[in-house]
């Protein structure tokens, strides 16, 4: 595992993660799944910085909210 495969795995969540922000769809989330999202996102956008290896990045790659 390397870098741009990490960054290209986030990538690819990212973006299967903000159809959900669409506004219709968002209105119709829960508070809890708000939240969810959220930490979910913030967890992917801090990926990178957080680990100093990709392999060590990857064993800690960010589940998704259940519902999702």
């Amino acid at each position: 595992m390397n870098w741009e495969e990490i960054r290209d795995m986030r990538l690819e969540n990212l973006l299967r993660m903000d159809r959900y922000q669409l506004v219709i769809v968002y209105d119709t989330l829960t508070d809890t799944q708000k939240q969810e999202l959220i930490d979910y996102r913030q967890a992917l956008l801090d990926l990178p910085q957080d680990y100093d290896t990709a392999d060590e990045a990857y064993a800690n790659f960010p589940d998704k909210p259940n519902w999702m």
